[in-house]
């Protein structure tokens, strides 16, 4: 089962949800917060919703008053985002993937806090993806990774961890052979996949992986 996650982030900077229906047509849709409207503006049935809904003006508070899903209400003040609430949920359910939309934007704090959220899916080894009309980022721990290059223009790396050992990639138009790479080096940023995949493998740390495209 693969859960798509539909954030509260400025609609702008979400790829068509009719696109993402398409690409996942069984999945499991929740919402958090106003995320819940852009789905059901959507006509999509969301399977679950999560948040404290203190974005939602009267009329929208009316829409999910009475609804056929299941709705988790939480306080406006509480120690966790209504994200994390719902990604923690998502992860507890042991899906195939996730997908988290609405998750980039105006708010850089919000954006940040959202990346690291990706280490929730790393002890269970579910891939989480943080999506927008224009990137893709997902969180690797040691291993290799075939990235297949598709849509997507560039492939930037950044080391979560303090430092990241062994880092090989290999199809890329920048190689590497066994390197370190560091919290503050912009050596892997902007690199281009040269063929139809390119392989990107390390040893030890975890690794963003961001794809994007202009």
């Amino acid at each position: 089962m693969i859960y798509v996650i539909m954030g509260g982030g400025p609609n702008n900077h979400v790829p068509p949800l009719s696109l993402i229906q398409e690409k996942y047509p069984n999945a499991r849709w929740i919402g958090v917060d106003r995320g819940v409207i852009e789905i059901l503006d959507n006509h999509i049935s969301p399977y679950v919703a999560f948040g404290d809904f203190d974005s939602l003006n009267a009329q929208e508070r009316e829409k999910i008053a009475m609804p056929p899903f299941e709705i988790y209400t939480y306080p406006e003040e509480k120690d966790a985002t209504d994200m994390e609430i719902a990604l923690t949920w998502a992860v507890e359910q042991q899906p195939e993937k996730i997908i988290v939309l609405g998750a980039t934007g105006a708010r850089l704090d919000h954006l940040f806090m959202n990346a690291y959220l990706l280490l929730k899916g790393i002890k269970d080894n579910i891939p989480i993806y943080i999506e927008d009309k224009w990137n893709s980022v997902t969180l690797l721990s040691p291993g290799t990774y075939n990235i297949n290059k598709g849509e997507w223009t560039y492939v930037s790396l950044m080391p979560m961890t303090f430092e990241v050992l062994g880092l090989t990639l290999t199809g890329f138009r920048y190689p590497l052979k066994n390197t370190t790479l560091v919290q503050g080096s912009s050596l892997c940023i902007s690199n281009e996949i040269l063929y139809d995949h390119g392989e990107v493998s390390f040893s030890q740390g975890y690794l963003f992986l961001f794809r994007s495209k202009d």
